[in-house]
C-alpha cells in the first residue's frame, strides 16, 4: 500500500488516483502562504494537502509518524497580517503593528489549544497536540473515524433512562474536563459525537467562538451571541441529547417552547428523572444546573431534585398525559409517520451501508469468482464495482451512492424507469414517505452525462434524505461540506459544490418561466448559458468555475418557500489531476438572487427580475 500525498490515505500501489481522496498525484495549485506537501512538523508531523482554509487558521492532512495516524493539523496564519515567502517555513509580518497584534492573538489563541489539549487527557476529546514553529503556532486533532451518535438515538428509537447515562458517560467527562480549565464546547450535538460498537469514541465538533447555525440542542442563550455562553449551555446540549435518546424524539426550539411547546415524555417516565432531564433544559439559563458534572451528579441520584410539583403543574401533566393517550388511540397515522416509518427508515439505511463489500475473503481470487457463486442467479451488468454486488443484488435498480457526510447523507441511490417509481418506495420497494434518493431515469451511468441528476425528499422532520440540503443557503454550510462523493455502478467521482438556488417546478409560478435544471445533456454554447443563468439566481458564488467542457451534478429536492419550490446544489466534476481542496474562505453572498415570482408575491416583495429573459432555454 502507498500512502495518498494529498489526504495521508492508504491506497493501492497500482491505483493512479487516491481511492479516498480522488487525487491524482498532480497539484492543480499552491494554495498562497500555505506550507508545501511534505513539510515535517515538530520532527513527528509529515503534511499533506490543505484541508481548508479560513480567515485565521489553515488545517491540513498529515502523518503523525509517532502514531502512525493519519491526524489534522492546524496552524495560525493570519494572512490580513502575516505572509509567507514560497519555499520557506516561517511566517513574515506586514509591519511593526502586526507583529505586536500577531504576538497578542497567538498568545490568547495557543494558551486556549494547550487547556483543551489538557482537557482532552484520558477523555475522548478529539485534540491530540499543541506547539510552537515556525514563528507561529499548531494545534492537532484527531481524524475519527465512527457512526454519529444521531444514528443510535431519536427517530422514534429509545433507550432506558440508565442505559443513556451509561451511553453518555464519555461525553459527560468530556464536558466536565473542559469545566476544569474553564472551557465549554459549545457545538454538543448527536452529530458531533462518535461512537464505536454502541460506545462514544469521539467527542468532535469543538468551536470557537461558538457557531453562528443554531440546532434543538443550542441552549436558548445561544442566540444572543456567544457572550452569553458557558458551561451552563453545554448542560442543555447534553440534556436535549438524553431527552432524545429516552424519548426518541427532538425537543422543541427555544422558539417554540416560547409560544407554548412543551417537553413529552414516555408514558409511566419515573418523575425524579424526568425532573432532572427539565432542569438540564430549563429556558432560563439560571434555573438550569451550573455545570455538567452538577448534572451527572443530579442523574446519578447525588443531587435529585425533589421539589414538590405545584398543582397547576400536576393538572398539566395529567392534562398532557390525556392527550397523549388520545394521541395513541387515534393517531395511527402520525404515529406511522413521527415514529414507525423515521425508525425504518434509519434502520434500513443502516443495513443498506453494511451490504457494501469493502474486503472480499481472498484478494488472490478474481472477486467476481466469490460474488457469482454467492449470487448464481444474477446477471451482473459488465464493469460494474464488485463492492456494489450484494446491493444490486437486492435491488437491480441500485444505481449508485451519494455521500455528503458533513450534512449527514449517506445514501444508495436507484434508478427507476421513470422519475416517479422511486418518489413513495424505499429501496426493497416498500411504501414509505421517504423515498429513496434516485437518479433520472433518462441519465446514462456508464460514462455520465454533462448533467446527472438525483432527487431525494426533504424530510423537514428529522432532517433525513435530502433534508440538510437546506442547510447549503448559507456560506456557512458551504463551507462545512463543500465536497460531494458520487458513485454509480462503474465509477467514483467527486464534485465541488457550485451554485445553490431555489426554482421553481411550475411555470406559473414564475409569470410562464421555468429553468430546466434537470436536463441531460445540451450543446457547449447552451450549457455556456445555463451556468450564465445560474450565476443569477445562486445564493453565493464559491470560487469554483465551470467551463464548457465540464460535467456536472444536479440535486433536486422540494422547499417550502412556496407551493411546488425546489432547492437545487450544483456541484461541478471535479478535473483529472485537480486537488479536491476548496478554499472556502472566497465564498462570497449575492446580495439579490434572482427567485421565482411566487417568492416574490409570498414575501410580499417586488421582483426585481420579473422582465429578464431566461439565457438557458432547453
Amino acid at each position: 500500500m502507498k500512502r495518498c500525498i494529498y489526504c495521508m490515505s492508504e491506497c493501492p500501489e497500482n491505483s493512479e488516483s487516491c481511492t479516498v481522496c480522488g487525487f491524482g498525484g498532480v497539484m492543480e495549485k499552491q494554495f498562497r502562504n500555505c506550507l508545501p506537501t511534505g513539510t515535517k512538523l515538530n520532527n513527528r508531523y509529515v503534511l499533506g494537502g490543505v484541508f481548508s482554509k479560513e480567515k485565521v487558521f489553515v488545517s491540513y492532512y498529515a502523518f503523525d509518524t509517532k502514531t502512525s495516524q493519519r491526524v489534522r493539523i492546524t496552524e495560525y496564519l493570519n494572512e490580513k497580517l502575516v505572509y509567507r515567502h514560497t519555499g520557506e517555513l516561517i511566517i513574515k509580518y506586514h509591519n511593526e503593528q502586526c507583529l505586536a497584534q500577531v504576538d497578542k492573538e497567538i498568545a490568547v489563541y495557543y494558551t486556549h489549544y494547550k487547556k483543551l489539549c489538557t482537557a482532552s487527557e484520558k477523555t475522548a476529546l478529539n485534540f491530540t497536540d499543541c506547539f510552537a514553529e515556525n514563528s507561529t503556532f499548531y494545534f492537532v486533532n484527531s481524524i475519527d473515524n465512527g457512526t454519529p451518535l444521531s444514528s443510535l438515538i431519536g427517530n422514534g428509537k429509545t433507550v432506558s433512562f440508565s442505559k443513556a447515562v451509561r451511553m453518555l458517560e464519555p461525553l459527560f467527562k468530556c464536558t466536565s474536563a473542559l469545566e476544569k480549565v474553564g472551557k465549554w464546547h459549545g457545538s454538543v450535538s448527536p452529530y458531533s459525537i462518535l461512537t464505536e460498537n454502541g460506545k462514544i469514541s469521539s467527542v468532535t465538533g469543538y468551536t470557537y467562538p461558538p457557531k453562528n447555525a443554531y440546532s434543538p440542542f443550542d441552549a436558548p442563550e445561544k442566540q444572543l451571541g456567544a457572550k452569553e455562553c458557558g458551561p451552563f449551555t453545554d448542560v442543555y446540549a447534553v440534556s436535549a441529547i438524553l431527552y432524545e435518546a429516552v424519548t426518541g424524539f427532538l425537543p422543541p426550539n427555544a422558539a417554540q417552547r416560547a409560544e407554548g411547546r412543551k417537553l413529552r415524555f414516555p408514558a409511566g417516565f419515573p418523575e425524579k428523572e424526568r425532573a432532572v432531564i427539565e432542569k438540564g433544559l430549563a429556558l432560563d439559563k439560571s434555573e438550569r444546573y451550573a455545570n455538567t458534572e452538577e448534572f451527572y451528579a443530579a442523574l446519578r441520584g447525588g443531587k435529585p431534585t425533589s421539589e414538590k410539583l405545584p398543582r397547576s403543574e400536576i393538572v398539566r401533566r395529567l392534562t398532557l398525559a390525556f392527550a397523549v393517550l388520545c394521541f395513541i388511540v387515534s393517531g395511527g397515522i402520525l404515529l406511522n409517520s413521527y415514529v414507525i416509518e423515521p425508525y425504518k427508515e434509519s434502520k434500513q439505511s443502516s443495513d443498506i451501508v453494511s451490504m457494501i463489500q469493502t474486503t472480499l475473503s481472498d484478494n488472490s481470487v478474481d472477486p467476481w469468482q466469490e460474488i457469482k457463486s454467492k449470487h448464481p442467479d444474477i446477471d451482473f451488468p459488465s464493469g460494474m464495482n464488485p463492492a456494489f454486488a450484494d446491493l444490486y443484488a437486492a435491488n437491480r435498480d441500485f444505481a449508485g451512492w451519494i455521500s455528503i457526510p458533513d450534512m449527514n447523507i449517506n445514501y444508495a441511490v436507484v434508478q427507476g424507469k421513470d422519475n416517479k417509481e422511486y418518489e413513495r418506495k424505499d429501496f426493497y420497494g416498500n411504501t414509505t414517505s421517504y423515498g429513496v434518493p434516485f437518479f433520472d431515469s433518462r441519465n446514462s451511468l456508464h460514462s455520465l452525462d454533462r448533467n446527472t441528476i438525483i432527487f431525494g425528499h426533504n424530510m423537514r422532520r428529522d432532517d433525513k434524505i435530502f433534508g440538510t440540503l437546506e442547510q447549503y443557503r448559507t456560506v456557512e454550510g458551504f463551507a462545512r461540506a463543500p465536497i460531494i462523493g458520487m458513485s454509480t455502478l462503474y465509477g467514483d467521482y467527486t464534485f465541488k459544490i457550485y451554485a445553490t438556488f431555489i426554482s421553481n417546478s411550475d411555470r406559473d409560478d414564475d409569470n410562464g418561466n421555468f429553468l430546466n435544471f434537470i436536463f441531460t445533456n445540451t450543446p457547449d454554447e447552451n450549457f455556456a448559458n445555463y451556468i450564465a443563468e445560474i450565476d443569477k439566481r445562486k445564493f453565493y458564488t464559491t470560487g469554483v468555475d465551470i467551463n464548457p467542457s465540464d460535467r456536472i451534478l444536479t440535486l433536486s429536492t422540494c422547499c417550502y418557500d412556496f407551493s411546488d419550490a425546489r432547492l437545487v446544489v450544483v456541484g461541478r466534476l471535479l478535473r483529472e489531476g485537480e486537488s479536491p481542496a476548496v478554499d472556502t474562505s472566497l465564498a462570497v453572498m449575492n446580495p439579490s438572487p434572482k427567485l421565482p415570482q411566487a417568492y416574490y408575491d409570498a414575501k410580499g416583495e417586488k421582483n426585481p427580475y420579473k422582465d429578464d429573459i431566461n439565457l438557458f432555454n432547453d
